[in-house]
């Protein structure tokens, strides 16, 4: 099978959206399906060759985005995807993106008249996105034009995948006028084993981390609410002194993270590592460094930084709220989203009661099994085979 896949981010990029993309197309390939990514041309970070079986990449223009600078959005790219897909020839076409690539996408479909599935990433009413604006009532109208807009753009494909059960409720409550499935991410399940007691004990010096470790790892962007797990950590910290909050990543929120750290003083208790190429965090297994996982976002609805922590056999505290509910159940706790109390008492509970920790971490390694990558493409390809046997026209 020929797919074509349309996508705003993918790596280099490190988000959730990228990593689970770069795991199905290798998949997929290493089954020998072809694959064809179109993705934005990222002149600010250095461009990476993507090394996988029967995938090509190909780069767009593309410009800065409007809010999110270090996101960009293509421009005039589609006669270069009409020039590769005309060598291609696609079974099918894929969008993951709900900006101009994905237009491009949906151009590219209809003149080629080639089935069109879409996947919706993002909590669709999600205003979380918009924390960078100020203004209350800008927020509102960026968020209505934002649901007109997605609905529009995503009534033109064929069919409509999204990662979480909540969030195909969602978009059924939201009147698309396309069939909607659920299709989770998936996961490798390889390369976990924990890091020996010596080496775990080097990273730790070399980080400066205490005894007990509680773990954050993503993009560190306003939306992801880091600030109120830093709050959250405040508390614990002030109980006790044998501490840390490791935070690996980067992103646009990291400057005032380490000036709330630095407000808090808790310079010595949270340590920002910077960027670590995803690549490198999973084959180091940098992760066993956590005793537990925590994160106080709101807006996931499948998230790949839950799914590769518990992976890892941590133990998750996060919010009660969006795709958590269906990932953390009797391996963590979950919290009223922005209460720092609650989410600090939580997470001290796993961290000093070494065998609920561990039943939780079993519990871990138990529910990821369900979001395996054979499983969830298995799942794809027979959507992806339905859809060329019975299209329905866009």
């Amino acid at each position: 099978m020929k797919i074509a896949y349309f996508t705003d981010t993918f790596l280099p990029q490190v988000n959730g959206i990228a990593t689970a993309l770069a795991n199905q197309a290798r998949e997929l390939g290493k089954r020998g399906h072809q694959v064809l990514i179109f993705t934005p041309n990222l002149d600010d970070i250095p461009r990476q060759r993507f090394k996988a079986k029967n995938v090509t990449v190909v780069h767009l223009p593309a410009i800065p985005a409007l809010l999110y600078t270090e996101f960009k959005v293509g421009v005039f790219g589609l006669p270069k995807v009409i020039r590769f897909l005309t060598r291609f020839k696609p079974d099918i076409i894929h969008l993951h993106s709900p900006f101009t690539i994905g237009m491009d996408a949906i151009m590219a479909a209809k003149l080629l008249k080639k089935p069109l599935i879409g996947t919706v990433h993002i909590y669709f009413a999600d205003s979380d996105y918009l924390k960078v604006v100020k203004s209350k009532l800008a927020v509102k109208l960026l968020n209505k034009i934002a649901q007109k807009y997605l609905k529009f753009l995503f009534n033109q494909c064929d069919l409509i995948l999204a990662p979480s059960k909540l969030l195909v409720q969602e978009l059924n409550g939201a009147s698309f006028k396309r069939t909607i499935k659920y299709l989770p991410n998936g996961i490798v399940l390889n390369n976990t084993k924990p890091l020996g007691n010596q080496t775990r004990e080097q990273l730790k010096k070399k980080y400066g981390l205490k005894e007990k470790v509680v773990l954050h790892f993503g993009r560190l962007s306003y939306e992801k609410s880091i600030d109120v797990l830093i709050k959250a950590f405040h508390t614990l910290a002030q109980k006790h002194n044998n501490v840390s909050l490791l935070i690996i990543g980067d992103g646009p929120a990291k400057t005032n993270l380490i000036k709330l750290a630095k407000k808090l003083r808790l310079e010595k208790e949270v340590v920002f590592t910077g960027f670590i190429g995803h690549q490198i965090l999973i084959s180091s297994r940098m992760l066993t460094l956590g005793d537990i996982f925590a994160t106080a976002s709101t807006m996931e609805a499948n998230p790949m930084v839950v799914l590769e922590a518990m992976l890892f056999g941590l133990p998750i505290v996060g919010v009660k709220q969006a795709g958590l509910i269906e990932l953390v159940s009797a391996n963590g706790f979950l919290v009223p989203p922005g209460n720092t109390k609650e989410l600090a008492k939580n997470m001290e509970k796993i961290l000093f009661n070494q065998n609920l920790s561990e039943n939780m971490a079993k519990k871990s390694l138990a529910i990821v099994k369900n979001y395996s990558i054979d499983k969830t493409t298995d799942k794809l390809l027979a959507i992806y085979e339905e859809l060329i046997l019975h299209p329905t026209r866009h």
